[in-house]
């Protein structure tokens, strides 16, 4: 494949400004990472908006890792475009974290790192530990643009294959956020090689269009509460706006919760209170509910018209024998003393079917107070 110099700025007006990434990633006539890392300083400086466009099939991992964080830490809004190929190195340069939009026919390859060197065993050693080290720094890399756990990526990817993704498979795993037609791409068919992808975008050299997404983000840094941020600090806003949603919907979740138990609570105290009305001989047992919608309307009110109403008179020790107002079955016992009802083993007895006789009866036995 031709070399040549591919690299250069473009600077399109509206405080926007374009970098081409097109060849080797690093070497002598590829991109190189010194002039990137200055531009990107440059151009940070004086541009809030930078494209990248990517068209490498690769190159040299280390420079790689210095253009992919001049991308990521740049104060600019930047957005990545992957116009014909965006493979190995370049394809980890296009995950930088910052928004990326692939052409159509486009594709991301990612795979194991390679390399080489001479030595004894111990170099050989020493190359395939540094090999498995840039592995696991190029998948963190990877991981926090898709979501990935780090070591999923590395099963996924490095696995001593190539992985070739087209704009539609890296969309549908989170690696990609926009697809985009490229003007005269159609002329390379429905099924184009990687080869030709790659040759026709670097023939072409042109700069893809600008986006309704990024037309869309350029709205929001419009907004007075948006102005003057970065891409990251929109982010860091929007996560924060989200955050304090969040803690409305939990803090509303917990008025809710003490709402429910509130009335859970006043409801129990409602029905001791009717309760007690009935045990007292206010009012009767099916008169319960009546007065209990007359309480949601006034509570007040109806507790006090309840508590007004007086309390039916219970019988004595002396009704209970003369068997005016005691209950069928009850003079038997209210002739006989604690002490012998106890002993014929019949305080149960007492307790459950005259319990207000077993009350007078307790208070006999125990306070000496006989009614």
């Amino acid at each position: 494949m031709q070399k040549g110099k591919f690299f250069n700025v473009i600077a399109a007006g509206n405080g926007r400004a374009s970098i081409m990434l097109y060849g080797e990633i690093g070497g002598d006539d590829g991109v190189s990472p010194e002039r990137i890392v200055a531009e990107m300083s440059y151009l940070s400086q004086e541009y809030p908006m930078i494209d990248v466009h990517i068209n490498s099939m690769g190159g040299e991992v280390f420079a790689g890792i210095a253009i992919f964080n001049a991308l990521k830490d740049s104060p600019s809004m930047v957005n990545i475009y992957v116009d014909g190929l965006a493979a190995s190195i370049a394809g980890v340069i296009a995950l930088c974290g910052k928004p990326l939009h692939m052409s159509r026919y486009s594709r991301l390859m990612l795979h194991s790192v390679s390399g080489s060197c001479k030595g004894g065993a111990r170099d050989m050693r020493e190359c395939a530990d540094l090999i498995e080290g840039l592995e696991g720094t190029l998948a963190d890399m990877i991981s926090q643009k898709c979501g990935m756990p780090s070591e999923q990526v590395k099963l996924t990817y490095f696995d001593g294959k190539d992985h070739w993704l087209t704009a539609d498979e890296a969309a549908r795993l989170g690696l990609c956020d926009d697809i985009y037609d490229l003007a005269g791409s159609d002329t390379l068919g429905p099924a184009p090689t990687n080869e030709q992808v790659y040759q026709f975008v670097n023939l072409s050299g042109r700069k893809s269009p600008n986006h309704n997404k990024m037309e869309f983000i350029d709205k929001i840094k419009a907004l007075e509460e948006f102005k003057g941020m970065t891409e990251d600090d929109i982010v860091n806003k929007v996560k924060s706006i989200s955050n304090d949603a969040a803690k409305v919907e939990a803090l509303q979740a917990r008025i809710d919760q003490l709402e429910a138990e509130n009335k859970a609570s006043k409801d129990a105290a409602r029905e001791a209170f009717l309760n007690q009305a009935v045990a007292d001989g206010r009012i009767k047992a099916d008169q319960k509910e009546g007065y209990r919608k007359l309480m949601d309307a006034d509570e007040a009110t109806t507790k006090a018209l309840i508590e007004a109403m007086p309390k039916a008179s219970k019988p004595s020790i002396t009704d209970y024998l003369n068997g005016g107002k005691a209950p069928e079955g009850s003079k038997e016992l209210a002739q006989m003393s604690w002490d012998e009802i106890d002993k014929a083993e019949r305080l149960g007895e007492l307790k459950d079917k005259f319990p207000e006789l077993y009350k007078a009866k307790f208070q006999e036995k125990f306070s000496g107070e006989a009614k």
